[in-house]
């Protein structure tokens, strides 16, 4: 795929509000995640007996990123009338969620930082492969699959979400980074990847202009360019 064809499907494809959304669902998925554990429901203040429980519950505020993201990401495709699917993989047990906006397929995984690599899963490489190629889907999803995701001719978004590496407090826990990545045909590189919390892939789709933007909103200290990587490999097909 050129960078002219990536360009022009996100800019065509995915919306503003639809990123806006996703920003503001994972704020409150992962301000959630801390509170229950901070603040269990139930109206029960527990005392915390020491800081040796930091760790453990920080580690819980970790795993629970993953579920984070596909909330945030059913939750959007609800609120903008996107059809989206919930599936178990049958090697692991593991749940996924896709959403779909025009030619767009859409993940949501979890990150440590915005110098994070692809993380290699043969669903991901076989969703990946479907570059607008005509072709079914290797892995086996399902009838209900089929029947409301359409994984042909399109192109696979990741949205990347994370925290700081911190402490077990209402600042490290909270949502610091969010990054939109385009994978090539085998999931093992990026091809297109722009920063969303500071404006970067606004400035670069037309919503917003970057130098506004970067004057009224903090720098983030790993600060990610686009991208876009050519010479690709054989599974590739081109328009």
């Amino acid at each position: 795929m050129s960078d002219k064809e990536i360009l022009s499907l996100l800019r065509r494809d995915l919306c503003e509000p639809f990123i806006e959304k996703m920003l503001d669902a994972l704020r409150g998925a992962y301000a959630a995640a801390y509170d229950d554990i901070s603040h269990p429901p139930g109206g029960f203040v527990i005392q915390r007996p020491s800081a040796e429980w930091d760790p453990v519950d920080l580690q819980a505020v970790r795993d629970g990123r993953r579920d984070n993201g596909m909330k945030a990401l059913m939750r959007s495709c609800s609120d903008h009338g996107a059809p989206y699917q919930v599936k178990t993989l049958p090697c692991n047990g593991q749940k996924i969620v896709v959403g779909q906006l025009g030619q767009l397929l859409v993940l949501a995984e979890p990150i440590d930082n915005l110098r994070a690599r692809p993380e290699h899963a043969a669903y991901k490489a076989d969703l990946a492969a479907s570059h607008f190629a005509v072709r079914q889907l290797e892995m086996d999803l399902g009838d209900g699959w089929r029947q409301r995701i359409d994984a042909r001719n399109t192109m696979l978004v990741v949205i990347q979400h994370g925290m700081r590496v911190g402490g077990f407090n209402r600042r490290d826990t909270s949502l610091a980074m969010m990054r939109l990545a385009v994978p090539d045909a085998s999931f093992g590189s990026w091809l297109f990847q722009a920063n969303v919390m500071n404006g970067e892939l606004g400035s670069v789709l037309g919503w917003t202009q970057f130098e506004k933007v970067g004057e009224t909103r903090p720098k983030q200290e790993d600060r990610v360019f686009v991208s876009l990587r050519r010479g690709l490999g054989e599974r590739d097909i081109e328009l």
